[in-house]
């Protein structure tokens, strides 16, 4: 039974409480990590993506102490309303990964979980492209997906899990992406551990690099 299906055979009392903080803390347990990994500055500009960055932008501005709003991308799913966004402090997006309407170099870091498997790579080097081009000067792009399985057994799992036809790509095929789309820097990232579902993970931190005479130095 995938996850999918699972969520839809709870009683709707019971998949509320699913979302939200219970699911952030189980599936993507190091996300606050970020705030001193990276590190995030006062004066950065966040951008969140996936079906929990209203929450996880508004805990990490939150850890990191930053002084503007951060933004969190919804793509199709419903909209977080006027009130809860308020409460969170965060301002919403109604956009898809690969089509960010925001300026050239405006913002400073882009956090991306458990997207990648829902991406063939036309689209991901869509995603990744525009990523690089809203990024500022040294700005940062941090992921995490699913590893691929080393196993057929442990494959028929995930595959179950997840539901239709994952895209599970190693660090090595995550970054030709990112130098693809112009990367200068990229390594993995120490984030661990996840909670749920159990397995390992692929967390990358690719960076946008360009020197000038006059380049200011990310902390």
């Amino acid at each position: 039974m995938s996850r999918d299906t699972l969520a839809g055979a709870l009683p709707p009392a019971l998949r509320r409480s699913w979302r939200g903080r219970p699911r952030l803390l189980l599936e993507d347990t190091p996300a606050p990590q970020l705030a001193q990994l990276l590190p995030l500055q006062p004066n950065d500009r966040l951008l969140t993506l996936g079906r929990d960055a209203p929450l996880l932008a508004a805990e990490l501005a939150d850890a990191a102490g930053l002084l503007r709003p951060p933004l969190a991308a919804l793509g199709r799913r419903p909209a977080a309303s006027a009130d809860t966004a308020a409460r969170l402090g965060v301002d919403i997006l109604r956009c898809r990964a690969d089509r960010l309407p925001l300026p050239d170099s405006s913002l400073s870091v882009i956090v991306a979980p458990h997207l990648l498997r829902g991406w063939d790579d036309a689209r991901l080097a869509r995603a990744l492209e525009e990523a690089r081009r809203v990024l500022g000067h040294n700005g940062v792009c941090a992921l995490w997906e699913i590893a691929p399985p080393n196993s057929p057994r442990l494959e028929a799992a995930w595959r179950t899990w997840l539901g239709g036809e994952p895209q599970l790509r190693s660090f090595a095929q995550i970054g030709r992406a990112a130098y693809d789309a112009g990367f200068a820097w990229v390594q993995t990232l120490p984030l661990r551990p996840f909670l749920w579902p159990p397995g390992p993970r692929i967390a990358v931190l690719m960076r946008k690099e360009h020197y000038t005479a006059d380049s200011p130095a990310r902390g």
